[in-house]
């Protein structure tokens, strides 16, 4: 994905909330992209997964413009771990299933091996049928996280995008759980969204957004 001059503004007459911003997501390769903020990263995201257009500059997957593509077509192409993404009151296999409901018993229990979920969800007595959030089993924050990540892991999408992963979490939890999703997403292209510093020493490239 190639990201040149892009432009956005929220409002046709209100300053560019990003401007002049060049990017490139090389295959395979985890790119972390840091922060204040305010700085632009969630409008960033939200262009790439055309949910607001850009009035300037060009976003390019595999060779097209990104505002000739469907928006479905991009979204499943381009998509992962949002700040809206919800943790439902139903089975964990049922939580992950909304990725890809057609995914075998395997593939579930490898997205929560790399998610570093699995021993809990098999320590439980329900196992992979038992109920969280609501009256279901209690969810820590970093299991949460965790299991948000392992059902972005199993859409498995071309381009895997992870905003702000460690919001809210506690400073060791978030350290934890960053450094377990540069761990499972080793190999594949990633775009990391975050204000944290702990953790991106282990990306493949880390980018600096400013105003």
């Amino acid at each position: 994905m190639d990201i040149t001059g892009l432009r956005v503004r929220h409002r046709p007459e209100g300053p560019p909330a990003l401007d002049g911003v060049d990017l490139r997501l090389e295959p395979g390769r985890r790119t972390v992209l840091l922060g204040a903020s305010g700085s632009g990263k969630s409008t960033l995201i939200a262009a790439l997964m055309r949910f607001v257009p850009y009035e300037a500059g060009s976003i390019r997957v595999g060779g097209r413009e990104l505002r000739d593509c469907a928006g479905a077509d991009v979204r499943r192409a381009i998509t992962g771990m949002t700040q809206d993404a919800h943790g439902f009151h139903t089975t964990i296999r049922a939580n992950l299933l909304l990725a890809r409901p057609g995914a075998t018993d395997a593939e579930l229990r490898e997205a929560a091996r790399r998610a570093r979920l699995l021993d809990w969800i098999e320590s439980l007595p329900g196992r992979w049928d038992t109920p969280v959030g609501g009256d279901g089993a209690p969810l820590s924050g970093g299991q949460r996280q965790r299991l948000l990540l392992a059902r972005a892991l199993l859409a498995d999408p071309p381009v895997l995008v992870l905003d702000e992963p460690t919001e809210g979490l506690d400073p060791d939890t978030a350290a934890a759980v960053l450094a377990d999703i540069l761990d499972a997403t080793r190999g594949r292209t990633t775009l990391l969204v975050t204000h944290e510093q702990a953790g991106p020493a282990a990306a493949d490239r880390t980018v600096v957004l400013d105003s």
